[in-house]
């Protein structure tokens, strides 16, 4: 039997599908890096795609471990045509952005209904999302001091390879 309130329930569920969606949307910036030169670039949205996956499967667990049917709906096509990297990465900033204002809105739920498990995990997410945030804020940064320098987009390619994925609390030793 479930120890959720029900307006937290709804939007730990909600929260499924929001890092779902990301993942699908990181995919499809993946997948348009793939069809250019910045094979770099390709690699860090997969592996963007791989950790909103991690983030996805934390809030299942949750909700499993606190007995709470996980409700699971329809994620929607991502964009998948861009202009240019910057494009990319300014898209995948809005994209953090609204993530992290879900999250706001699931711990304030949580405060609302004293929830301390929850509270618990959110912390670690609203710690996540400001890395997340200043990642990419850093790249676009980036990405415009360099402009169309294609000598400047292949060293950023050629960093953005490195990224390492960051690990989801159960992985922390």
């Amino acid at each position: 039997m479930s120890t959720l309130a029900p307006e937290l329930h709804e939007l730990l569920n909600k929260q499924i599908n929001e890092e779902m969606s990301a993942s699908y949307s990181y995919l499809a910036m993946s997948a348009w890096f793939e069809d250019s030169p910045y094979g770099g670039f390709a690699q860090w949205m997969l592996t963007q795609s791989q950790e909103e996956t991690t983030h996805a499967m934390k809030f299942y667990h949750f909700l499993v471990d606190r007995g709470a049917k996980v409700d699971l709906t329809a994620i929607a096509a991502p964009r998948h045509e861009f202009g240019s990297p910057l494009e990319v990465f300014e898209t995948s900033l809005r994209q953090e952005e609204h993530v992290t204002q879900c999250i706001h809105r699931l711990y304030e739920a949580a405060e609302k209904h004293r929830d301390h498990e929850s509270k618990n995990l959110l912390n670690w997410f609203l710690d996540e999302q400001v890395e997340e945030e200043k990642v990419v804020q850093d790249m676009i940064d980036r990405l415009r001091l360099v402009g169309d320098n294609p000598v400047g987009l292949l060293q950023l390619d050629q960093e953005a390879s490195q990224r390492k994925p960051v690990p989801a609390p159960s992985e922390e030793a």
